[in-house]
């Protein structure tokens, strides 16, 4: 399994970049909006799945 990288990369500098403007979005951000169509949630989903993918590469190269 090849390191997530680009879009799919959990750098440092990804992370410190999501809390930023995470906090923003919640003070800043729209009032209200469908799960759809929310920044907020969607940036979440985002940070959870390359979570998933940098841990389950961490997890295979422990394995190998």
């Amino acid at each position: 399994m090849d390191k997530p990288l680009g879009k799919d990369s959990f750098s440092l500098l990804y992370r410190t970049g999501f809390r930023i403007n995470y906090a923003l979005l919640q003070v800043m951000g729209p009032a209200a909006l469908s799960p759809e169509t929310d920044p907020r949630i969607r940036a979440k989903r985002d940070y959870e799945r390359r979570r998933k993918l940098h841990r389950e590469w961490k997890a295979h190269q422990r394995s190998v």
